[in-house]
C-alpha cells in the first residue's frame, strides 16, 4: 500500500497497561487512575530521540489487531522527521476481567518519507524498546474504539467540497471584508448607527445609508455597502462610541494591519490607502505589490509571482496560472479566470520538483506524494491531549438566541442546536453532547446539568463534512479512570482536513455553511475569506494573511476556528 494512501480516521487506541500505554512491567492495578496523559512516549538513544504518539486503530477482527502510530524522530542537531510505525498483535480476551492482552506483538514497518537513510536505525530502536513493554487493553475501550472507527470510516468516505471560491486580484494594497451571508444590520446602543453583525471587521451604517469601515488607525467611508471606500478625515464622535462598544463585545477585528500587537499601526493618512473588497459568498483575494513580477524556479518549467505573500504560479508548458488557496489548487488560463479545481495529485509534475531550497518550497506540503505532504498528513494525525479532573472542569452555561432550535444532520439520526454559540448535538431525548475548549460534555437535558463526558457515542463520529458540526469529530475522550479523563483533539478541530482523495492536508471542508443570524450572529467554520497568504507546514500549522497581501505582511500564528468570519 502506498504511504498514507489509506490513512485511517484519526482514532487514538490507548494501549493501556491498566493506565499506562507502553509502560514497563509490572502492570498497574485495574482501578488505578492515570495522573497524566501516558502519551506521547519518548525513547532516547545515543543519536536520536523518538517521540511515539498515541496509536490509532486500523482494524480488529476479534483476534488480530492492526494499528499505527505517528513518530517524531529528532536528530542531534534538533531537526525533526515525522514517520508512521505500523504494528499488529494477537489479542487474548478475558471477558471475566474485561481486559485484553496483546500477544505476538510485532512492529511491521516504519515509514519516514523525509529521511529514509535513518529509517532502519529508528525501526531497530523501536523494536528493541518494544521487547520490554507490557501491553494490555481494556476490552470495553477496545470495543468502543471499533465502533467509533466504523463511524469515522463512514464520515471519511464522504467527499470534501472543492468548488472554487470567487477569486479576485489587486495590484495595489487591498483588504477583503468577508460578510457571512447577506449583511445583517443591528442597532448600536446609544447611537443612530447600525452595525453589520455577521462579519468580524467593524462595519457600520448611518441613517443616510453611508457605510463606515474601521481600518488601521482610522475610518473609511462609502455611500453604500459595496461602494468605493475612501478615508474619512473627520470621523463623527458616534463612530468612536460604536468602536468602544464593539471592542467590549470582543467580536471585532479592527483591521489594524499588525502582524504583531507590538508593531506600529499603519496610518490611513499616509498613502497608499487600501482598496476595500466586500464579499458575501466564499471569496479569496490575491494581492500583488504592483504588476505581477514573475520569477523562474530553478530546474522546473514553473514561474512564480515574487511580489506577493500568496502562492501564484504559471506553468510554461500549458501556459496556465495556478494558485494555492486553503491547501487547494485552482487553475485558469489567465488571472481573470474562470478558475477550476485541480486535485493535488493531478498537478504538472514540476510542482513536486520545486527545489527544497526554493522560496516556494513550502507549497510542496500541498503537492501529493512529496515528503512534505506526507509529513503534513502525519502531523495532522497527532492529537493534543490533556488529563483533566472531571469534577473540577465545568462547561459554560450555553446561551441561546431565543428558544433553542434544532436542525437535522444529513445521513445521521442526529440533530444540532443552530442558535447557540456552543456546539450541541442531540443523540436522543435524554442524550445531549457538547464541546467546549476541546472537551466533550454530556447531559440528559438541553438545560443540563452538563458534566465532563467519559465516553462519546460512536454515531457522533459519522457526522459528514457537509455538516458544520463535522469539526467536532476530531475531539475525543481517550481514557477515563476515576476522576481523571484524558481528552484531546487532532488538528481537524482547528480546521486541518485530510483530503481522502489525495492524502493532502487542506484547510476546512470547503462546504459553505449557513450561519445563524438573529439578534446575534453565530458563524459556522469557514474555508475561505482569510486571504490567499494562508499556508500550512507540519511545524507551524496554518498561518493566515487575512487579505493584507504583500503590503502589510501576514500573520505567523497558527489559529483555529476562532478567527476569520467566525465570531
Amino acid at each position: 500500500m502506498p504511504f498514507l494512501s489509506a490513512l485511517p480516521s484519526l482514532l487514538m487506541l490507548c494501549l493501556l497497561t491498566l493506565g499506562n500505554a507502553w509502560a514497563a512491567a509490572p502492570a498497574a492495578k485495574p482501578n488505578a487512575a492515570p495522573s497524566e496523559p501516558t502519551w506521547p512516549q519518548v525513547i532516547s538513544s545515543a543519536k536520536s530521540k523518538l517521540t511515539v504518539y498515541q496509536p490509532q486503530l486500523d482494524s480488529w477482527d476479534g483476534y488480530t489487531l492492526n494499528a499505527r502510530a505517528a513518530v517524531e524522530a529528532t536528530a542531534a542537531d534538533g531537526k525533526s522527521t515525522y514517520g508512521i510505525v505500523q504494528f499488529s498483535a494477537h489479542t487474548l480476551v478475558d471477558k471475566a476481567t474485561r481486559w485484553v492482552a496483546l500477544d505476538q506483538y510485532n512492529i511491521i514497518k516504519a515509514d519516514f518519507p523525509a529521511d529514509a537513510k535513518q529509517a532502519d536505525t529508528w525501526l531497530a530502536i523501536l523494536k528493541k524498546d518494544a521487547e520490554s513493554r507490557k501491553k494490555t487493553i481494556s476490552l470495553d475501550q477496545l470495543e468502543a474504539a471499533v465502533g467509533v472507527l466504523n463511524a469515522e470510516q463512514k464520515a471519511d468516505s464522504a467527499p470534501l467540497e472543492n468548488t472554487p471560491p470567487t477569486i479576485i486580484s489587486s495590484d495595489r494594497p487591498a483588504i477583503l471584508v468577508y460578510i457571512d451571508g447577506e449583511a445583517a444590520y443591528r442597532s448600536v446602543e446609544g447611537t443612530e448607527l447600525q452595525r453589520v453583525i455577521n462579519t468580524r471587521p467593524l462595519l457600520l451604517k448611518d441613517a443616510q445609508g453611508r457605510h463606515y469601515l474601521h481600518v488601521f488607525d482610522g475610518w473609511m467611508v462609502a455611500d453604500q455597502l459595496a461602494g468605493d471606500y475612501t478615508r474619512l478625515a473627520a470621523p463623527p464622535a458616534s463612530l468612536e462610541k460604536a468602536k468602544q462598544a464593539a471592542i467590549k463585545s470582543r467580536q471585532v477585528d479592527l483591521l489594524t494591519g499588525q502582524s504583531d500587537p507590538k508593531d506600529k499601526i499603519p496610518s490611513l493618512a499616509k498613502p497608499p490607502q487600501p482598496k476595500i473588497f466586500l464579499a458575501t459568498t466564499p471569496t479569496e483575494l490575491l494581492v500583488t505589490d504592483g504588476a505581477a513580477q514573475w520569477q523562474p524556479i530553478q530546474g522546473t518549467s514553473l514561474l512564480y509571482v515574487s511580489n506577493t505573500t500568496g502562492h501564484i504560479f504559471k506553468e510554461i508548458g500549458d501556459q496556465n496560472s495556478y494558485v494555492l488557496i486553503s491547501g487547494r489548487w485552482f487553475r485558469a488560463s489567465d488571472m481573470s479566470g474562470p478558475w477550476t479545481f485541480v486535485p493535488a495529485d493531478k498537478l504538472p509534475a514540476d510542482f513536486a520538483n520545486i527545489p527544497d531550497d526554493s522560496a516556494k518550497e513550502n507549497v510542496k506540503a500541498s503537492v501529493a506524494g512529496t515528503p512534505q505532504a506526507q509529513e503534513a498528513a502525519i502531523a495532522a494525525a497527532i492529537p493534543q491531549t490533556s488529563a483533566i479532573n472531571k469534577s473540577a472542569v465545568k462547561m459554560t452555561t450555553p446561551q441561546f438566541d431565543g428558544e433553542p432550535q434544532l436542525k437535522a444532520i444529513s445521513n445521521t439520526p442526529l440533530q444540532y442546536v443552530i442558535n447557540s454559540a456552543t456546539p450541541i448535538i442531540r443523540v436522543g431525548n435524554d442524550s445531549w453532547w457538547a464541546v467546549e475548549n476541546g472537551i466533550w460534555f454530556s447531559a440528559t437535558s438541553l438545560n443540563g446539568p452538563w458534566s465532563v463526558a467519559t465516553s462519546v457515542p460512536a454515531v457522533i463520529y459519522s457526522i459528514p463534512p457537509s455538516s458544520p458540526m463535522h469539526y467536532l469529530t476530531y475531539v475525543k475522550v481517550y481514557e477515563s479512570s476515576g476522576d481523571t479523563v484524558v481528552v484531546g483533539y487532532t488538528p481537524g478541530y482547528q480546521g486541518s482536513t485530510l483530503d481522502p482523495a489525495t492524502g493532502v492536508v487542506v484547510y476546512g471542508t470547503g462546504y459553505p455553511y449557513t450561519p445563524w443570524v438573529g439578534s446575534v450572529w453565530y458563524g459556522p467554520p469557514v474555508t475561505y475569506g482569510f486571504g490567499v497568504a494562508i499556508r500550512y507546514t507540519p511545524w507551524t500549522g496554518w498561518t493566515f494573511g487575512f487579505g493584507f497581501g504583500w503590503s502589510w505582511g501576514g500573520n505567523t500564528v497558527a489559529m483555529g476556528w476562532g478567527w476569520g468570519a467566525y465570531p
